[in-house]
């Protein structure tokens, strides 16, 4: 095979690579539950994220409340690391996903209604998003059926939020909000979007969705 030959099937490879990296990042996306990995460092060695971090969404894991959840690495052996013994690296970054939420948007626990949130609730950190109970038993109940406790949870929010909710465009599109709007719910706030497809791109970069909601009121 000549030099031009070789070269050309080498350049055909790349182009390969790149476009499966191109579509992965959709599909990682689509596959991701719960919110968007809220922190700037990896979890596992502490360093900045940068703009090739390795964006993976957790699955198959032994506990599986954490499948569906998306994580940010600094290199591919850091992520190795962590699926490899994630309860040696959860909860450091469950603290740090902790101080870094907002203010609690409910005033009652989701499992007993008619219990406030005091200042001595339990905190559970599900796919990258504080819930905070009333008690223990609490804790336990919601871990055992997490999934429902976050619909739960988001339905409530929706209801609170939504009355006052002052954006009449779709951070993502600008069209005006219609009939057809969805809502989503992340971290601690509503976002409402024009359609199901500019559900992605919110969560993809939800600074700046925040920041364009913020700006109507």
């Amino acid at each position: 095979m000549s030099f031009r030959s070789k070269l050309a099937v080498a350049l055909a490879s790349l182009a390969a690579l790149a476009g499966a990296a191109m579509t992965s990042a959709p599909a990682r996306l689509a596959d991701m539950q719960g919110d968007p990995y809220p922190l700037d460092t990896c979890p596992v060695s502490g360093e900045k994220l940068g703009a090739d971090a390795v964006v993976t969404v957790l699955s198959g894991m032994k506990d599986k409340n954490l499948d569906g959840t998306q994580v940010k690495f600094c290199c591919a052996k850091c992520e190795a690391s962590f699926k490899a013994d994630p309860d040696k690296y959860l909860p450091k970054m469950n603290e740090a996903i902790e101080k870094a939420a907002g203010k609690y948007p409910l005033e009652n626990c989701l499992l007993m209604a008619d219990e406030k949130i005091e200042s001595d609730a339990k905190t559970v950190v599900y796919q990258n998003r504080v819930y905070k109970l009333c008690c223990k038993k609490c804790v336990n109940r919601f871990t055992k059926d997490a999934a429902k406790w976050a619909k739960e949870y988001e339905t409530a929010v929706i209801k609170a939020q939504k009355p006052a909710y002052k954006a009449t465009t779709c951070p993502i599109s600008g069209k005006t909000l219609g009939e057809g709007a969805v809502d989503v719910v992340i971290g601690n706030r509503l976002v409402r979007v024009c359609c199901a497809g500019c559900v992605g791109p919110v969560k993809a970069d939800t600074k700046a969705a925040f920041a364009k909601i913020d700006a109507a009121k």
